[in-house]
């Protein structure tokens, strides 16, 4: 695989896993606990998508519509249970959303079924590129993702409900004081969290296949990429996406047949993403707890 191939591959990992990182880390900034569930909102977002396709709705009318629902998902999610425990300690929490994992995953089964899905008339021409290749599916996911981000970092640096939020993350007690109406402001977030979340899992349903096993194949690497650039830091989610998806598509492409006792071409296979993933966050907490953007530590 030659270095155009490898930015390419890289450049969609990334557009993908930001979508999904920056909800990891809004979530986190604000209502200080890890949201294991997050995988699952995508994961549903993948799912409706699918069946309002599938039920004769232009695809690309679809998809921000599946996102559109999963975000009022998200909110009767938080109402229904996180609001309840919204004082607890983070470990109440986190357990919490583990449970809420298991449990949406298993709804999303007994609704549709354990096998896959893939999305019927994706565009899917592949273009020689500076030496590379890429589909048209790979240049929609990333012109997609990219209005997006940009849609998101206009919300958060240039309107009222983005210096809510900043607010909320900077001192929830000091932006009550002012007058700042928290809990409308938390199902906002969710709501925006929850359909950003959904459109990453459509975009990857779209390039591959939707299955039972998105959301659990998505949030290890989210939280990654939302830790490596400093958890809470919503652009350096995106940088760490980048820097994920880079190191995986790296690492899949170097030939390992120099290390000792091997023979002959060595390559690692794709389903050790998830490790390269896992790694990097291990290595980054190590090294660099608060991450590149200098994130909270969580405490």
């Amino acid at each position: 695989m030659n270095l155009t191939q490898i930015l390419i591959n890289s450049l969609v990992r990334a557009s993908e896993l930001g979508l999904i990182a920056m909800g990891v880390t809004l979530v986190f900034s604000l209502l200080r606990f890890a949201n294991f569930a997050h995988g699952e909102l995508a994961l549903i977002g993948a799912y409706l998508a699918y069946a309002l396709s599938a039920a004769g709705l232009d695809l690309w009318l679809a998809i921000p519509l599946g996102a559109v629902a999963t975000g009022f998902i998200a909110v009767a999610i938080d109402k229904a249970l996180f609001a309840r425990v919204r004082t607890a300690p983070g470990l109440v929490l986190l357990v919490a959303s583990m449970g809420l994992s298991l449990f949406l995953k298993n709804v999303v089964g007994a609704i549709w079924g354990t096998k896959s899905y893939s999305f019927e008339g994706s565009l899917a021409r592949s273009f020689s590129f500076a030496g590379g290749f890429v589909t048209s599916t790979q240049v929609i996911i990333l012109v997609v993702s990219v209005i997006a981000m940009l849609c998101f970092h206009l919300l958060l640096s240039h309107t009222r409900l983005g210096r809510a939020m900043r607010a909320l993350a900077d001192d929830s007690e000091l932006a009550r004081a002012r007058g700042i109406r928290v809990e409308a402001i938390i199902s906002k977030v969710w709501f925006i969290v929850g359909s950003y979340a959904a459109l990453g899992g459509a975009l990857i349903g779209l390039e591959t296949v939707i299955s039972l096993e998105l959301g659990y194949s998505v949030i290890l690497p989210a939280f990654a990429a939302a830790v490596l650039g400093g958890i809470g830091s919503v652009h350096g989610a995106m940088l760490g996406a980048l820097i994920i998806g880079l190191a995986e598509n790296i690492v899949l492409a170097i030939d390992w047949s120099f290390l000792p006792a091997t023979s002959g071409p060595l390559y690692i296979d794709t389903g050790y993403k998830l490790a390269v993933a896992f790694l990097v966050m291990v290595a980054v907490l190590i090294l660099r707890p608060r991450g590149l953007f200098q994130g909270t530590s969580g405490d």
